[in-house]
């Protein structure tokens, strides 16, 4: 079923010079991929001033958005929701061949997944392309996570299937 949320990057849903508020980038993101493991569409409003212009908190926040789909953007373009929903550690979106595992959190050198359809050929990471090493059995896959840098904001883990 089609849906959508709609949201503001503060508390206004049009330009206010006294509305200082602004979410962090980090939340607006992070419901992004909340937003597209179910597919969902996410709509984002930026409230321009009355010279047509983006307020400095809205560029700043949008400046972020562009550089985190710069590097993880295959994980929501052309995505469908997930197939597996409610993982402690993230999120997931998919399309043909392809589960993207967004991580929120990681708990230790490695992640472990149960119910990933199909035989995995490849995990990588979007940022910077490196493999991640795997083991699976059945529907259960258990990924080595120590590639990913610690300081990586919501990384995206490529878990490519064989046909």
């Amino acid at each position: 079923q089609l849906w959508e949320t709609c949201m503001t990057m503060n508390d206004s849903w049009g330009y206010n010079p006294d509305e200082k508020n602004f979410k962090p980038p980090e939340t607006l993101i992070r419901t992004l991929v909340e937003v597209a493991s179910r597919g969902g569409n996410f709509l984002l409003n930026v409230g321009p001033t009355p010279q047509g212009t983006f307020p400095i908190e809205a560029q700043q926040r949008l400046q972020r958005f562009a550089e985190w789909m710069g590097t993880n953007g295959e994980s929501i373009y052309e995505t469908t929701y997930g197939p597996l929903q409610d993982l402690p550690v993230g999120r997931t979106t998919a399309k043909e061949g392809t589960v993207y595992l967004q991580l929120f959190d990681r708990p230790g050198a490695r992640v472990e997944l149960l119910g990933i359809p199909g035989k995995v050929g490849a995990v990588s990471l979007l940022q910077g392309g490196r493999s991640c090493a795997f083991e699976q059995l059945g529907e259960h896959l258990r990924i080595d996570t120590s590639t990913v840098p610690p300081d990586a904001f919501i990384p995206v883990l490529a878990i490519r299937t064989i046909a």
